[in-house]
């Protein structure tokens, strides 16, 4: 049931349960640190950076007004023609799950997305996990894989574990954009 749900930005009072449910979760979702997701809430970012400017966004679900779970997402380059935005964790706690808590979350995000100007989004889910058929089931495409990466922002393969690269873009069809003339 999701009329009892709801799914809002997230404030800095909700960091503690986020990163609670995101060490639970460290093998499925890996690590980001605390200070990312209060620069998502803060819109600035901190520490030595190139820019001091966030452009994620971290959103909560709540079920009779207790946290139960939460998205964060970066939402592309600003003032870039096309902005793709990448879903970094989902999760919600294990009572929670499957009662389409997930699907409205991740619909509250791309919904917000939209409104900005990012359409298409992308998200990492390693092979093995059971999260697969939530991404499969939301109607993201596979669209490659990869190895995993290090935490430490350098983007470097550090895991032989295989990840795959889920795929939304309403534009997309058939392995044709929409509006194409042959």
């Amino acid at each position: 049931m999701i009329e009892d749900t709801i799914v809002r930005e997230a404030v800095l009072e909700d960091i503690k349960y986020v990163v609670s449910l995101s060490k639970k979760e460290s093998l499925s979702l890996g690590f980001i640190p605390k200070m990312a997701y209060e620069s998502a809430i803060t819109g600035i970012k901190t520490g030595k950076r190139w820019s001091p400017v966030c452009n994620d966004k971290l959103f909560v679900c709540t079920v009779n007004d207790d946290l139960v779970g939460f998205c964060l997402a970066s939402f592309g380059k600003r003032n870039a023609i096309y902005r793709k935005g990448k879903i970094a964790q989902i999760c919600l706690q294990e009572d929670a799950r499957k009662f389409e808590r997930g699907k409205l979350l991740l619909n509250v995000v791309i919904n917000w997305g939209k409104s900005i100007g990012t359409l298409s989004f992308d998200a990492g889910c390693a092979d093995d996990l059971e999260s697969n058929f939530f991404w499969q089931a939301m109607g993201w495409e596979i669209a490659g894989s990869r190895k995993g990466i290090g935490h430490k922002n350098t983007w470097v393969q550090t895991s032989k574990r295989k990840i795959n690269i889920y795929n939304y873009d309403p534009n997309w069809l058939s392995g044709l954009i929409i509006g194409d003339v042959k």
